[in-house]
């Protein structure tokens, strides 16, 4: 059987060393992110979820924690774009405990989500929990919604933006068709996703 007419061969794929087009974010527009309350108990809005978000202890420090906020949220998408240095998680908050002197050691936390509903309710909850001071010992560094299909409602639409503005940093990741077909490759990604992800690697202060 021929590559042609192979019905399992990836023709949409790119050619090795074509140019990857650039993606545009009908969100954000021109931005790549957005800012927020730098630290808990800035905002009186948010009122504390019922349950507190999950914490657990890590035995290493590491350089960037990435958090999916439920199952399926692009935690490992993100961490592979990111590349060395920045591991996954889990879905509980992260605190790292000095093995000399016993205190916490700040670990920068990525949060992620995607923004179907499941994944706009958790981000919500994560927030709240947040906002009033519940996760402690680490830094929320940035909130990364990964758009979850080609369309969005006008609903959804806005709670991203509501969230987004709700962390110290928020960015969006348009929905990309090409990752049904292959794990993104993060030496040919758009040029937003590249600047993006340059951002990413550089925490919070």
């Amino acid at each position: 059987m021929s590559a042609t007419s192979n019905p399992f061969a990836n023709t949409a794929r790119p050619a090795k060393g074509a140019e990857v087009p650039d993606i545009k974010d009908d969100l954000l527009g021109h931005d790549l992110l957005v800012t927020g309350p730098t630290k808990p108990g800035l905002s009186s809005t948010f009122e504390a979820p019922h349950q507190p978000w999950p914490t657990h202890p890590l035995d290493t420090a590491v350089r960037i924690a990435i958090m999916g906020l439920h199952g399926g949220a692009g935690a490992t998408t993100v961490a592979t774009l990111l590349g060395t240095g920045a591991t996954e998680v889990g879905q509980s908050w992260p605190v790292s405990q000095n093995a000399w002197t016993g205190s916490a050691w700040p670990i920068p936390v990525i949060a992620v989500a995607r923004t179907d509903h499941t994944g706009l309710a958790a981000a919500d909850r994560f927030i709240r929990s947040w906002a009033n001071g519940h996760l402690t010992g680490s830094q929320l560094s940035t909130l990364v919604l990964i758009e979850a299909g080609p369309r969005t409602s006008d609903a959804r639409k806005k709670a991203t933006k509501r969230l987004l503005r709700m962390v110290p940093r928020g960015t969006h990741i348009p929905w990309m068709d090409s990752w049904l077909d292959a794990p993104p490759d993060p030496a040919r990604l758009p040029g937003r996703i590249k600047r993006i992800i340059k951002l990413l690697n550089t925490p919070t202060p």
